[in-house]
């Protein structure tokens, strides 16, 4: 099912966050290079700032209306190893983020694709990086403080740098759409997406943490925008702790991955997720 397919893209309209985020630069590259003090309001800074009023229509017509578990994918080499395992898994509800397109061995066209990162989207929304695009997935979805208007693409709001998942908790099970914290890692950002639908079993893959290699260069690729790996693991510990007292499930399935090693994450073998 494609969102969209239901729901129109949001059209260019009034700035919903109006009041909330400061008037942007005149020179757009200044959001890149210095987005947190472009884009936050400090006199506004708690959860309430969050609440999003109009919520793109999509979220509603997604909220609460899938069930049972989801796949999350980064781009970490670890998934090479388990290709023969992701071939199987054509049924599954699977979230690819930001350049996985670039691995062009990966089997599955996923559910949905989403991009976290600023740089990609050009001309304030209205354009995407190619790499970053992904024209197999049945739903894609830009993760952004303004709205996204490139053709085809989808708009999930998404709260400023200052507000992280490690400090404000995750976003999604709550009854009122709030723009989602960050994560530091795209799977973890795209999580809160997939607990607004409805999902409540959530398995991490690729999510090696290492910022060294990628799935299509094992040996030489490097995250293009490097994140603080201690930033990532105490969002990723927040994360566990809110889904686990959602009465929720979170598992870690990539091997050797620094999430399971460090016990941020508990572990499993995605041979036995997929065939018990």
């Amino acid at each position: 099912m494609k969102f969209y397919e239901t729901t129109p893209i949001l059209p260019v309209g009034p700035n919903p966050y109006k009041g909330i985020i400061k008037e942007f630069p005149k020179d757009p590259t200044m959001v890149v290079r210095g987005f947190s003090g472009w884009l936050y309001d400090e006199e506004r800074a708690d959860i309430n700032w969050l609440l999003t009023d109009p919520t793109p229509p999509w979220l509603e017509d997604v909220h609460n209306k899938y069930s049972g578990r989801c796949f999350l994918f980064g781009t970490g080499p670890s998934i090479v190893k388990q290709l023969s395992l992701l071939k199987t898994m054509g049924d599954e509800y699977v979230f690819t983020c930001n350049r996985m397109k670039r691995w062009e061995d990966f089997p599955l066209n996923p559910f949905v694709h989403c991009v976290t990162e600023p740089q990609p989207f050009l001309e304030w929304g209205t354009t995407i990086v190619p790499d970053y695009d992904h024209p197999r997935a049945q739903n894609r979805v830009g993760c952004m403080w303004w709205p996204i208007r490139v053709p085809g693409w989808l708009w999930l709001p998404k709260a400023p740098e200052e507000i992280q998942i490690r400090w404000h908790g995750v976003q999604g099970f709550q009854e009122d759409f709030c723009a989602v914290p960050t994560g530091w890692a795209s799977p973890l950002t795209i999580l809160q997406l997939a607990v607004w639908m409805g999902f409540r079993e959530f398995f991490f893959m690729g999510c090696d943490t290492s910022q060294d290699g990628q799935a299509w260069d094992v040996e030489h690729g490097r995250t293009v925008y490097p994140r603080n790996i201690r930033s990532i693991l105490e969002c990723f510990e927040r994360a566990r702790i809110d889904i686990q007292l959602a009465g929720a499930k979170v598992y870690d399935c990539a091997p050797g991955g620094r999430l399971n090693q460090e016990g941020v994450l508990p572990y499993m073998d995605l041979a036995e997720v997929l065939h018990g």
